[in-house]
């Protein structure tokens, strides 16, 4: 019987692990990367990875500022899947960036405290970062069903596009994405590794030696790939060309209708209409848009993963550009309203003069104040004056 050997702290409780099993760096670092590999994650997860998220969070926290804050904003179509989305997105960021950014400064690296500590928490970020990536993905689907049923089955959509069904489909996202990102804890180990070189002990994490785990890590991820990366794409595809050709059938048919009735009142009211119908979709059909750009490239990534390694070059390259491209997901969905929304834009517009009047507000006492420090000072001068002329002709 292999002897067994107690690591002490190797994870909140004692693990005991076979003695032929003891972990030294000079056994598990196989891999070497090349500088370029090295320059280009350090690029990716400092550098640029940290700027789109400070960005995408600005908009994110105005975005829901403009649909707090305005009476008029929450009788916006799913008001409460675009909150939902906005928080899902922020939180997102904050956690993947918290994920990604720590290990790749060299300075936190190679700090055993700041090891210690974040080999004991970051299964748990990532965990709630995939949490939150996949809710968004999932929202994004629930918005797009409410449009689908809103305009191609009108007459039943009154039953199913309300805001309890809303609320109701927020939870079940979110629950569904936990249970699909449960694995990260589950199916790895913290283990304390001894590293020869600094004469240190670190704490790694790999992946767990059960059978039963490994399979149900591999199947889980399997899942993931095609429920949160694969299926919302196709079903985004069906449910907008449906929208599509509805819409083109509707405008058709009212053009067909003026054509018959020759009404110039009724041509010109047909046609705003047609109008607002286009400019209520085009919103959606862009964030569906970006969602298939951002997101669709997680698949590739996942298949050169498995067909080169997760140590070629070829697989980091890719893997950092689509992590950019879901961050950019996550950070410019406002921007899609702004720029497409007639009413977005306006009820912006309104947050941001309700902010500047606040600050003006609060400026404005002190300016008074100042103007009062300024008069009583030119009076006590002109008072002094007046006194060192008496004196004179004293």
């Amino acid at each position: 019987m292999d002897e067994l050997i107690t690591l002490e702290g190797a994870s909140q409780s004692e693990q005991i692990i076979g003695s032929h099993d003891f972990c030294n760096f000079s056994n598990i670092t196989h891999h070497e990367h090349d500088e370029q590999s090295i320059s280009i994650v350090w690029w990716s997860n400092v550098a640029v990875l940290p700027v789109i998220a400070l960005i995408g969070l600005a908009c994110n926290l105005l975005n829901m500022a403009v649909l707090t804050s305005n009476k008029t904003a929450r009788r916006i179509p799913s008001w409460n899947l675009l909150i939902a989305l906005a928080i899902c997105d922020s939180l997102f960021l904050i956690f993947a960036t918290l994920d990604v950014t720590p290990l790749s400064i060299p300075s936190l690296a190679f700090s055993t405290s700041f090891n210690h500590f974040y080999s004991r928490v970051v299964l748990y970020i990532r965990t709630l970062a995939s949490t939150f990536y996949k809710s968004s993905v999932l929202i994004v689907v629930a918005f797009n069903i409410e449009r689908y049923l809103c305009v191609v089955c009108p007459l039943n959509s009154h039953r199913w596009c309300t805001s309890r069904n809303s609320k109701n489909a927020i939870a079940t996202a979110i629950f569904v994405s936990f249970l699909c990102s449960i694995q990260w804890p589950l199916a790895y180990d913290t283990i304390r590794c001894f590293e020869s070189n600094s004469n240190e002990y670190y704490y790694v994490i790999l992946m767990s030696t059960n059978r039963a785990l490994q399979i149900y890590y591999r199947t889980m991820d399997y899942v993931s790939l095609f429920a949160f990366n694969v299926l919302p794409i196709i079903a985004l595809l069906y449910m907008n060309s449906r929208i599509i050709f509805t819409l083109r059938r509707v405008v058709d048919e009212d053009s067909r209708r003026d054509e018959e009735t020759k009404l110039s009142d009724g041509l010109i009211q047909n046609e705003a209409h047609n109008n607002r119908t286009m400019r209520a979709n085009a919103m959606l059909f862009a964030v569906v848009f970006m969602l298939f750009f951002c997101v669709g490239p997680q698949a590739p990534a996942r298949l050169l993963f498995d067909i080169y390694g997760q140590y070629h070059p070829k697989a980091i390259l890719y893997v950092c550009l689509s992590q950019q491209l879901v961050f950019l997901n996550a950070s410019l969905n406002f921007c899609l309203y702004c720029v497409v929304s007639k009413r977005y834009r306006s009820l912006m517009k309104q947050t941001l003069k309700k902010f500047l009047h606040k600050l003006e507000g609060v400026d404005r006492p002190f300016q008074i104040s100042l103007k009062q420090t300024k008069s009583s000072s030119a009076h006590v001068t002109s008072i002094e004056d007046h006194h060192a002329h008496l004196i004179q002709n004293v």
